[in-house]
């Protein structure tokens, strides 16, 4: 398949902006894995790939990235996430997780992704949700006129409180059930409790687990990653991959992007049929971003936002990437 980019963006000299390619198991050509790549060195504006895994393709503006770009350095870049999913086929979304940074769309035939807020627009709509000296202390700029966001899971303290939010959700039932179609299956029911935690059991097979309320944090809740105790022991949630994982990763998306509620069922077999963020709860920084584009903010966005396009990988597979005007929607 061949990504083929074109630049609508402020930054007209095609030398003054770059590519670098990052993942594992890459096969493919047109462009060097790891490597920054003038805009203006590609053949015809494209490369090819048939093979990556967790891959990223970063574009900066003015400066090459180092290897590992730092989210809060003021090198001004975004990027998109690639990785070969079944059946031969290349998932691809605009992530704006780690950074909200250089804009893009993304076509494939009748599919797209892209923005209808322009990027300096979700950059206010951010500083303003976020307020105060926070709106700005998440800001870089390059000073060639760009401003990038550092994201929420990353500048976690310049973010909201998550307090008052839980306070609202203590003494209310949960669920934790899987989708129908995931292949790990699980169901869990319990509660928030008065004493800030949260408490939930599977009967079969029988399973318990809790993240105590010293662990659920604005700091845990934003990284998405923290303590639990899993049938008495306490862990790493996230760490292994498995259903406490599964559980904990569910429990973090419907504190993130809203879906708990005093009066509602919070019941996360729900999320896919729900709006995310609509009752008013959840995370400003991935809020703002999702109501002005389809990127995502928060990393499990994905489970029912729009973000994604598949491409199959043949020779007919053409994925255009559109660089965009920080002040242009698309």
């Amino acid at each position: 398949m061949k990504i083929t980019i074109t630049n609508t963006s402020a930054v007209t000299n095609a030398g003054d902006i770059f590519l670098m390619l990052t993942g594992d198991n890459f096969k493919g050509s047109g462009i060097t894995i790891g490597t920054p790549t003038a805009l203006s060195s590609l053949t015809k504006n494209s490369f090819d790939v048939t093979m990556i895994d967790s891959g990223r393709l970063y574009i900066s503006y003015y400066a090459k990235l180092p290897a590992n770009p730092v989210p809060t350095s003021n090198n001004y870049y975004g990027y998109i996430e690639l990785t070969l999913g079944t059946d031969n086929v290349l998932w691809t979304d605009l992530s704006s997780v780690d950074v909200f940074g250089v804009p893009m769309a993304m076509t494939l035939g009748s599919h797209k992704l892209g923005y209808s807020k322009s990027h300096n627009t979700i950059v206010k709509d951010i500083a303003t949700a976020l307020g105060g000296t926070n709106g700005t202390a998440v800001q870089r700029k390059n000073g060639k006129g760009n401003t990038k966001v550092v994201g929420a899971n990353v500048l976690f303290a310049n973010q909201p409180s998550y307090d008052a939010y839980l306070k609202t959700l203590k003494g209310k039932s949960l669920t934790i059930k899987s989708l129908p179609a995931s292949p790990l299956k699980y169901n869990f029911t319990g509660s928030f409790k008065t004493d800030g935690s949260i408490s939930l059991v599977s009967a079969s097979p029988k399973l318990t687990f809790e993240i105590p309320a010293v662990d659920l944090t604005n700091k845990t809740i934003y990284l998405s990653n923290g303590d639990c105790v899993y049938n008495g022991k306490k862990r790493n949630a996230m760490s292994p991959n498995d259903t406490c994982a599964a559980v904990y990763r569910d429990v973090m998306v419907g504190i993130n992007e809203g879906y708990f509620s005093a009066t509602g069922k919070n019941d996360s077999s729900l999320f896919p049929t729900m709006t995310p963020f609509a009752s008013g709860h959840g995370n400003a920084y991935a809020k703002a971003i999702h109501e002005g584009s389809d990127s995502y903010g928060y990393p499990f966005s994905d489970l029912n936002l729009k973000t994604l396009i598949k491409v199959p990988v043949t020779n007919a597979s053409n994925l255009k990437l559109t660089i965009l005007d920080d002040d242009k929607t698309s």
